[in-house]
């Protein structure tokens, strides 16, 4: 078992939920406040980690929004990455960075984000095939791979069908995710998008131990009860901008703390009952 694995069925057990909280601090969004100060970026995390982290069962910083400005963001994102670390260490840090590229490339990505950040998990692209991947899994990281994702466009790629006219593009990816975690166990997941209840029901029955990082639930539409029915307790469901960014005023960690507790009252309810 991974220690993101580890991780994350024990924080799953000890919140009985599966909220995992999105750190997207989008320049345009963020409080006044945060605005203000020397480090925008880092104070407006930070706050919302401080704010809402007895209610998050794992953290995913997205670094687009801190790559865009440059070596600054970079510092403000593995300063970010240690204020996670520091908070609570048993809540798991899965770095939302879909990188994909050459198995050298990928080495080195790999040494960055496992051996000098040391977070539990990375969302990557799969499209190069598994020599981008094996350099993550030999180091030991957990890797969430892009399968079906929740924005409208993505149906113009996944949901190409196949030679055999019947197989669609995502499914066989989701295969290729399954049996690549036969040769890692504990060691992969896929991103299915909360935007398509359906498909997540359908890939949970085909592979019902990988584990989900589902994205879509909030801002961009998707119930959180229909979410839960369709892939279950071996999933984590991710609201970034649905938690973090709902006033630009002073009030926003205390929505934001509100928010995630509403969360994780609804959570306990699906987990606790029998459907």
């Amino acid at each position: 078992m991974s220690n993101f694995q580890r991780k994350f069925f024990a924080r799953r057990e000890k919140l009985n939920s599966l909220l995992c909280i999105g750190l997207d601090p989008e320049w345009e969004k963020l409080p006044h406040q945060c605005l203000n100060s020397q480090t925008p970026l880092f104070e407006f995390s930070k706050s919302i980690i401080s704010a809402t982290h007895e209610y998050a069962v794992a953290w995913k910083p997205n670094i687009a929004f801190f790559e865009r400005f440059g070596s600054k963001g970079f510092s403000d994102f593995e300063r970010i990455i240690d204020y996670c670390k520091t908070t609570d260490e048993t809540i798991p840090i899965i770095a939302d960075a879909k990188r994909g590229d050459l198995a050298n490339t990928a080495k080195e990505y790999a040494k960055y984000y496992f051996e000098s950040l040391k977070v539990d998990a990375l969302t990557i692209n799969a499209y190069m095939g598994k020599d981008t991947i094996i350099p993550y899994l030999d180091m030991g990281g957990f890797v969430f791979i892009l399968c079906l994702t929740s924005n409208p466009s993505s149906v113009e790629l996944q949901k190409i069908k196949l030679a055999d006219n019947i197989t669609f593009f995502y499914e066989e990816v989701s295969d290729f995710s399954a049996k690549l975690e036969e040769s890692y166990p504990g060691q992969i997941g896929i991103v299915m998008g909360g935007t398509h209840p359906s498909e997540l029901c359908k890939i949970r029955l085909r592979h019902p131990n990988l584990p989900f990082l589902i994205p879509g639930y909030g801002a961009q539409g998707g119930s959180l009860e229909d979410i839960y029915h369709a892939c279950g307790k071996n999933s984590l469901i991710n609201s970034s901008r649905g938690v973090t960014l709902l006033s630009r005023n002073d009030d926003y960690k205390s929505l934001a703390s509100k928010k995630a507790s509403e969360i994780q009252v609804e959570f306990n309810k699906l987990l606790s009952s029998n459907v």
